[in-house]
């Protein structure tokens, strides 16, 4: 009987943690780092669904920027250099296919795949 009650009573506190914390429920607040090291985005191909955050951290000493284009056009550009160990992050809400490049190295590329 006391197993039933404590296995009743972490259900409950786990059924109400997870109603009052819907982000952990949601598959859109899901983030996704891509690192900036050695002249390269790793990874260079990523897919997330929409709604999730993508964050650039440039672990080079050099600085980087990031933009973002699809077929209408640039979708997201960081405004100024990423720094050494600073980040740029972006939140994705249309499905589609974005082509990604750096803004002062263009030899550096990626894609993301936005899903629903």
């Amino acid at each position: 009987m006391p197993y039933r009650s404590l296995r009743a009573i972490v259900i409950g506190w786990l059924a109400s943690f997870l109603v009052s914390h819907p982000a952990l429920c949601d598959p859109a607040a899901t983030s996704t780092t891509v690192v900036i090291e050695r002249f390269a985005f790793s990874p260079a191909e990523i897919s997330a669904p929409v709604g999730a955050r993508i964050v650039f951290l440039n672990k080079d000493q050099a600085p980087h920027a990031v933009v973002g284009e699809n077929t209408n056009g640039e979708v997201f550009r960081s405004q100024e250099h990423i720094d050494e160990d600073e980040t740029y992050s972006v939140r994705l809400l249309t499905p589609g296919e974005i082509e990604f490049h750096c803004g002062v190295h263009s030899t550096m590329k990626g894609k993301i795949t936005v899903t629903r």
